[in-house]
């Protein structure tokens, strides 16, 4: 695929599976991982193992999630003359759809998926249909013309395209000139839902059913016996293609001792290495896992020091990137979390702490005073210098989003990803490590508790049984399993709006646009361990290390009026009174109140649900009742501030 596509594009929006068109306009299916790390010899496209094993990332609470191996960098097509095997290398695309059009004559051809370059034809030129068949399984195939029109011919030589260019698709239409059948797309891209679950199709209605086709695994990687309902689409629909994405932080052990922050800080330097210990450990071939280990350590180590011991740089490799916390600083939840809050949890426990430099070489974080004016308000604010995010691409989902895309792994991905999926010990995913820097935020349980019960009567109008119930069913939430009532709903929705108002504000003061930021959300209304934590960061995968210019924003002097301008920018929306009334939900997933583009809703890069849950009253109210915000007693404060 050349150059055009960057990393981390390849893990989202254009991993395999996905329709990249060039800059040429030729539409292009993103290969599945067999024809990762491809590079050109005499003609021929070659896996080379060496550079995939070379591009290796070690992220063991991800391992852990989504019970794969390990995961890989993807490849990058440039020339180093020191490293020759990681030279040159390609993700493979395939012609996709197969189908091109005459753009004089409309005559239809249909190409191979490996097809360089297409026959010139006698007048005009090829360019591609614009349709193509998916259903909510994953399969992709190209539109069934003959099928469409009923056409019984035994070549596709008489297959006509005209479209009149109007408005609709019964503008367009097909026919075939041997048996004389035409028909227009009217109805081609027809879907029926009942309650989120497709139940027929235009296509469907034909009896044209799914054949399992996958273009991105080749030509004979069919999945026979889906029998899904078959969509017409676009091939520039946004619904034909959802990635699934995890991300997390990389987490250090916090109460290391000095000799496994040196051995660690090695392993920092060797993910391939580590990997490859990790499989040894897996096999139960301790001995063999500890001296791929050691022999990175020997070229790292002092010279004329003492080698660490075997039982050291084990130990120093199980606690490796698993976030140990302080003794004692880590509260139990009554009610076991989720597996996605779980890690969450994780997360929460550490950058809740100070970590100096020399402590880490992934993550640094340094405590800052809270102003006077809004200790009620925060816990505690941390400076987050340093950090390494890592992002793994995890499948797809085409039409309707998977509600629960963890279920099923790690067969799911690799089954789709793989047209021979590698074994458990061979597992891998795409990934990028990106280094940037942040603000992580507390916020006070007893002020958030204090609000719950002054203004419960109000909250609970606003939060009713149905809204809660449609907050539960969305994953991207993070939902606990137990005690999910008005209050986690309010608490959630508060904890996240303020997230969304203050990215809203630092776009104007910290030099990063609001694409480049993101969120990390910590919510848990557990009575033992409760959470409300925010982490707004950047990670770059294009560049490594931070500017600074987040940063110094969470410092003392300039969060005071950061928070207060963002808080002044959120009491009124140019779309009240309309924004701020309770209609029940808004939203794509209707788990919205007050919120729209004109005052909380963020670039979906920016947000980790998508936009979803939000509601603005929680922390200014409404203009019917003001008092009811978590904040608007900062609204009371000197107008002879400078606003953004």
């Amino acid at each position: 695929m050349g150059s055009e596509v960057r990393l981390g594009q390849l893990i989202a929006p254009f991993g395999p599976g996905s329709i990249y068109t060039d800059k040429n306009g030729v539409p292009t299916v993103v290969c599945g991982l067999d024809y990762w790390f491809t590079r050109d010899v005499n003609g021929c496209p070659q896996v080379s193992d060496e550079a995939k094993e070379k591009s290796d990332i070690f992220e063991p609470r991800l391992s852990e999630l989504l019970k794969i191996t390990c995961f890989r960098r993807p490849p990058e097509f440039y020339y180093d003359s020191n490293n020759p095997e990681m030279s040159k290398l390609m993700v493979q695309g395939h012609r996709f759809p197969r189908w091109y059009v005459n753009n004089n004559s409309g005559r239809l051809k249909r190409f191979n998926l490996e097809t360089q370059k297409l026959d010139k034809p006698e007048t005009g030129s090829w360019r591609p249909v614009r349709f193509i068949a998916v259903c909510e399984s994953g399969h992709m195939s190209d539109f069934p013309w003959k099928e469409w029109i009923d056409c019984t011919c035994n070549d596709n030589n008489g297959l006509m395209l005209n479209d009149s260019g109007g408005a609709d698709l019964s503008s367009i239409n097909v026919k075939c000139t041997q048996c004389k059948r035409s028909r227009s797309l009217a109805g081609a891209t027809l879907i029926r839902r009942e309650e989120g679950a497709i139940t027929s199709s235009g296509l469907s209605d034909k009896g044209i059913l799914c054949s399992g086709q996958r273009p991105w695994l080749g030509e004979r990687a069919d999945e026979p016996g889906c029998k899904s309902h078959l969509s017409g689409v676009l091939i520039n629909q946004s619904n034909i293609y959802f990635a699934n994405t995890a991300s997390s932080i990389f987490l250090p052990e916090l109460n290391c001792n000095e000799e496994h922050l040196k051995i660690q800080s090695i392993f920092s330097q060797s993910d391939s290495e580590v990997n490859q210990a990790k499989v040894m450990f897996s096999l139960g071939y301790k001995e063999g896992g500890i001296n791929i280990l050691k022999k990175e350590i020997e070229k790292h180590w002092d010279d004329g020091a003492t080698l660490p011991d075997d039982e050291t740089i084990h130990d120093a490799y199980k606690k490796y990137g698993n976030g140990e916390p302080d003794t004692g600083t880590a509260a139990i939840p009554d009610i076991a979390d989720t597996a996605l809050l779980s890690f969450r949890r994780q997360e929460f426990n550490i950058l809740r702490n100070e970590i100096p430099q020399g402590k880490s070489p992934e993550l640094r974080i340094l405590s800052s005073i809270v102003p006077d004016c809004l200790q009620s308000i925060f816990e505690r604010v941390n400076l987050v210098e340093r950090l390494r995010e890592t992002r793994v691409f995890y499948g797809f989902d085409r039409l309707v989003k998977d509600p629960d895309p963890l279920l099923g792994m790690p067969d799911k991905a690799l089954n789709q990803l793989f047209a021979r999926p590698p074994g458990t010990e061979a597992s891998w995913l795409p990934a990028v490590k990106n280094y940037g820097e942040g603000i992580y935020l507390e916020l006070s349980e007893s002020a958030i508790a204090a609000w719950l019960d002054k203004n419960a009567d109000w909250l609970q109008r606003r939060y009713t049984p149905d809204f809660v119930s449609r907050m539960i069913n969305e994953p991207l939430l993070l939902p606990p399993d137990n005690n999910v009532n008005w209050r986690w709903a309010a608490k959630y929705q508060l904890v996240h709006t303020l997230s969304h108002i203050l990215i809203n504000q630092l776009v104007f003061e910290c030099g990063y646009s609001s694409a480049a930021l993101k969120e990390r959300l910590f919510v848990s209304n557990d009575a033992a361990a409760p959470m409300a934590g925010i982490l707004i960061y950047t990670a770059s995968g294009d560049s490594e290390g931070s500017l600074g210019g987040l940063v110094r924003l969470g410092r003392p002097e300039m969060f005071e009026n950061l928070v207060k301008r963002a808080v002044s920018r959120a009491s009124w929306c140019s779309a009240d009174p309309v924004c701020s009334e309770n209609l029940g939900g808004t939203g794509s997933k209707q788990v919205n109140l007050a919120a729209c583009h004109a005052c909380v809703l963020l670039p979906e890069t920016a947000c980790e649900t998508i936009n979803n849950g939000l509601d603005r009253a929680t922390l200014v109210g409404t203009p019917e009742f003001q008092q009811g915000g978590f904040l608007t007693d900062l609204l009371q404060w000197d107008d002879s501030l400078p606003s953004s």
